[in-house]
This record gives structure tokens, C-alpha cells and sequence, in this order.
């Protein structure tokens, strides 16, 4: 621990603008790098995609992402009030400031919109729905709330569904082999001290609830 870091915070807080300074950095900080909204959490991602702490396989990743979609489409078309709802579903790859949004509409879903945060509401986030009002996006708080709730029920279904067709896969006493030509199954409970070694071709036996080299 810095001692002398220390004595410089207990002495800085003496003078007013040192906390005034210290608490708009510390602001900072969070904003930019600490995200508290549980929409940024359950983003349903490309890549190593999680839920409440449990990895999703490729199979259920696409079938969540779906099934996402449907619902947003599905909610849009009995609320639509003559106006367009848009979804905000990822940041974008190459700049963390801008959001990637989708218009949840059939036929218009798969053309991705890039806004800047700064053209946003504060309150926005992953997960957010928004309407526009002339040039401006609104966020529609209601329709945030009741397409998330849908969708965490979607995903705890499927992520429960996801569990018993694992279990289904992993038989006690069956040989398996790491090749990309034969139809398999993608594990995501492999030891990872197995997994580092492991090459096509090699096998593995599943014996009393877990996988072995053969």
C-alpha cells in the first residue's frame, strides 16, 4: 500500500478544491469505465456470451438472439403508436462512445443505426428502447422495462434448456474425439488443464461427471 499516496489524500482534503477536483475525476471514472445497468450486463454478445454468470454456447446464442428479436418485433408491432421503436443492443466495435441500434421492425431489423452517445439521453444504455422525436431519440422507460423482463424470461428458459441438452450430450463411460468434421457438440465445462493440451483428433472419456484424456 502507498503510504505516501495516503498522506497526500488525508492532507489534500483540507483544501475544498482538492475535493471538488478528486470527486469530479472519481465521477469520471465511474461514467466511463464502471457500468451499473443491468441491460449493459445481459448484453447477449457475439463472443463469449454469458448470463447471470453461465456461458452460452454458440447453439443457444443464436437461438437467443432470435428470439430477441421476435419479441422486439413482436412488442413493436402492438405498440407501435405511429411512431418507430428502436433497440439498442451493442456498442460498436470500434468506438465505445457510439451504440449500435437496431429498428425493431420486420424487413428493417438487420440494418444497424450508429448514434453517438452524445446524441442520447443520459439514461440510455444497452437494453435501452427509444422513439424519436423529430431528430432527437426519447427513451420510452415503459417499453425498456417490459422488453426486458421478456427477455430475461427468454433467456433463463433457453439457458435452462441449454443445461439439459448438455447433460444429454455428456454419458457416462462415452468416448469422444476433437474433430471439426464430425457432427459433435460444443462443451463448455472442458477442464481447462485438458483443453490446453488437447489437438484434433485426441480423445477424451466422460466418467463420473467430468472428461478424462483416453
Amino acid at each position: 500500500m502507498d503510504l505516501d499516496l495516503i498522506n497526500n489524500i488525508v492532507n489534500g482534503l483540507k483544501s475544498n478544491n482538492f475535493v471538488h477536483n478528486f470527486m469530479k475525476e472519481l465521477q469520471n471514472y465511474l461514467e466511463n469505465n464502471i457500468s451499473t445497468n443491468i441491460y449493459e450486463r445481459e448484453n447477449i454478445t457475439m463472443l463469449n456470451p454469458t448470463y447471470n454468470g453461465n456461458k452460452i454456447i454458440t447453439k443457444y446464442r443464436d437461438k437467443m438472439l432470435i428470439e430477441r428479436l421476435n419479441i422486439l418485433n413482436n412488442y413493436a408491432s402492438r405498440n407501435m403508436n405511429n411512431d418507430t421503436m428502436y433497440y439498442i443492443f451493442d456498442r460498436n466495435s470500434k468506438d465505445e462512445h457510439i451504440y449500435n441500434l437496431c429498428i425493431c421492425e420486420k424487413g428493417k431489423s438487420s440494418s444497424i443505426i450508429e448514434v453517438n452517445t452524445e446524441n442520447l439521453p443520459n439514461e440510455t444504455s444497452i437494453g435501452s428502447v427509444l422513439r424519436k422525436s423529430g431528430d432527437n431519440y426519447i427513451l420510452d422507460e415503459k417499453a425498456t422495462n417490459e422488453v426486458s423482463i421478456e427477455i430475461n424470461n427468454m433467456k433463463n428458459e433457453l439457458l435452462e434448456e441449454q443445461k439439459e441438452y448438455l447433460q444429454s450430450k455428456r454419458i457416462d463411460g462415452h468416448i469422444y474425439v476433437t474433430n471439426k468434421d464430425n457432427e459433435g457438440f460444443e462443451e463448455i465445462d472442458f477442464p481447462e488443464e485438458l483443453l490446453n493440451d488437447c489437438k484434433e483428433g485426441d480423445l477424451f472419456i466422460y466418467k463420473n461427471g467430468e472428461y478424462q484424456k483416453y
